[in-house]
């Protein structure tokens, strides 16, 4: 699952594509919600087909994929689902009216 919606960032660059890395949990403090964001699905795939390359072949395999990432640390839940996480990111204004894909 990803969302889609196209944001500016303050570089210029506009990513449309945004996906959850991963979903912390600091026990009794804080969820923390690591999100990347790419300039298109095609870059998230390009991305995809080189490091499987790379855990095959056990060499780098050079991407041009570019990623924006951040963490968004919101209340404690230590029942927090990937899916829940998707939810919540939609009811903030960067996210607001993002489309699930």
């Amino acid at each position: 699952m990803a969302l889609q919606k196209a944001i500016e960032l303050e570089n210029g660059i506009v990513t449309n594509y945004h996906r959850i890395v991963s979903l912390n949990k600091i026990t009794n403090h804080a969820n923390i919600i690591e999100i990347a964001s790419y300039v298109n699905d095609g870059k998230r795939k390009e991305e995809e087909t080189a490091l499987k390359k790379g855990q095959e072949t056990g060499e780098a395999v050079p991407m041009n994929v570019f990623i924006d990432t951040k963490y968004i640390s919101k209340e404690y839940n230590e029942n927090e689902t990937i899916q829940d996480a998707y939810s919540y990111l939609k009811t903030l204004e960067q996210f607001k009216d993002a489309q699930d894909i």
